[in-house]
């Protein structure tokens, strides 16, 4: 049997629940992607410029911390933009696999009350959905929490930078 074959035979063993997952993982692979765009990209630059430009300014301390800390929460909140959906969509796909291997489960069941000669079958073809989208549903989130796992080191990161810049900035100010 060819490659595409046993593929398309693995994705119809998961009924329903195959593309359910897959649109899932879609969309969670893309904010995946747009995040880390982000987290590694160029406004990093930009921020960390404004954020000595506050600190620099004439005038005030106390509004120079102000606007320090304003621009600091600002960016906070663009680096964790996303997070929670990240959370929400990873853990959906294992419980999608979940409710595939219950369906599955109440499939046999029913095929083996039901009885006669093809009850195995209908038993193993129950068996095979069970475990194909527990599966699909676990292959897809372990890779997703691996990757929300080096987004979320990468915010801590230039979150201490940010804090590391601040520092620098007061103490050379006063």
């Amino acid at each position: 049997m060819n490659p595409f074959a046993q593929a398309m035979l693995w994705w119809n063993g998961g009924d329903l629940l195959m593309p359910v997952m897959l649109v899932v993982a879609i969309v969670l692979y893309a904010i995946l992607i747009e995040r880390t765009l982000v987290l590694w990209g160029a406004r990093r630059a930009e921020r960390a410029a404004e954020l000595q430009a506050q600190l620099q300014r004439p005038g005030d301390p106390r509004w120079r911390a102000w606007a320090a800390r304003f621009v600091a929460l600002a960016e906070a909140e663009q680096l964790t933009r996303g997070f929670a959906i990240i959370r929400a969509l990873t853990a959906s796909l294992p419980l999608l696999g979940l409710l595939g291997t219950v369906t599955g489960m109440v499939g046999t069941f029913d095929s083996l009350s039901v009885g006669g000669g093809h009850a195995a079958s209908r038993a193993g073809a129950g068996i095979s959905l069970a475990l194909t989208a527990t599966q699909y549903g676990l292959a897809l989130a372990v890779p997703a929490v691996l990757w929300a796992w080096l987004l979320t080191r990468r915010v801590e990161q230039l979150v201490e930078h940010r804090d590391l810049v601040v520092r620098q900035a007061q103490t050379a100010g006063t």
